[in-house]
């Protein structure tokens, strides 16, 4: 694994053309959270703009059957962000999946997982992030069996010509945060991702001993993490040493 300290696009205009099997990233959301060094609350055209010139980036180095995979949150005073931010990659890749990543779930009035809670009298609690898939061309095969889950009704393995107890899990996926007491265990970041997560991306686009990951925005290093528990190599680029130094303890 190789972490660095240096802007993304700095590092990725000084790398060759077609490197990478897959990104996955959660860049800042512009939400004005308070992250160690960057200041999240630029004027929306100028941070789409520069998302853009991110992605951009992210699409050269890309391998031409790569997969990005960019996380998304928002608020709820300001729901439009993901999609703009989507929005901006349109013209240049093809959203090939969007997943929905749901943090929390309430079934027969039990819940599973967590969510931050508000005081509101408008708004409902935000339970779910938004997981794009970009590819270049829209027609990249994916293993949707590596995460698949078994059938409930057995007959539907000989019914659907399966050879194993697998079905797609499709395009919600239930992945809790893992309980935490304070900020210090997650490195200070106000928006880290479950590894869980992570690996599920590598094994949807699928993985062989060469594979390489790349993560632009690498916060706490948790995509370099769930590359390393799944055993395939990753480089990592941060702009804030608190992160950098977090991720470098973490996979030490």
């Amino acid at each position: 694994m190789k972490i660095i300290e240096k802007d993304c696009i700095e590092y990725m205009k000084s790398q060759k053309s077609s490197i990478f099997d897959m990104v996955i990233t959660s860049p800042p959301y512009n939400l004005n959270i308070q992250y160690g060094t960057y200041k999240d609350n630029r004027p929306r055209e100028n941070y789409l703009l520069w998302i853009e010139e991110v992605f951009q980036q992210v699409k050269r180095v890309l391998k031409e059957n790569g997969s990005l995979f960019l996380n998304m949150g928002c608020s709820n005073v300001d729901p439009w962000i993901p999609m703009d931010v989507a929005n901006t990659l349109r013209p240049f890749m093809t959203l090939q999946n969007q997943i929905m990543w749901i943090k929390s779930l309430a079934i027969n009035g039990n819940t599973y997982g967590h969510f931050k809670p508000i005081n509101s009298s408008r708004f409902l609690n935000h339970t779910y992030e938004y997981l794009f898939h970009f590819t270049k061309t829209g027609n990249v095969p994916i293993n949707r069996s590596a995460i698949g889950v078994p059938y409930t009704d057995k007959t539907n393995i000989k019914r659907w010509g399966k050879k194993e107890d697998l079905h797609c899990r499709g395009n919600t996926w239930h992945i809790p945060y893992e309980t935490i007491q304070n900020k210090s265990e997650k490195g200070n970041h106000p928006a880290t991702y479950p590894v869980e997560l992570v690996e599920w991306c590598i094994k949807l686009h699928g993985v062989n001993k060469d594979s390489l990951i790349y993560d632009p925005f690498l916060g706490t290093g948790t995509t370099l993490k769930a590359a390393e528990n799944i055993g395939i190599d990753g480089i990592g680029t941060d702009v804030d040493k608190e992160y950098i130094d977090y991720s470098k303890r973490r996979l030490s």
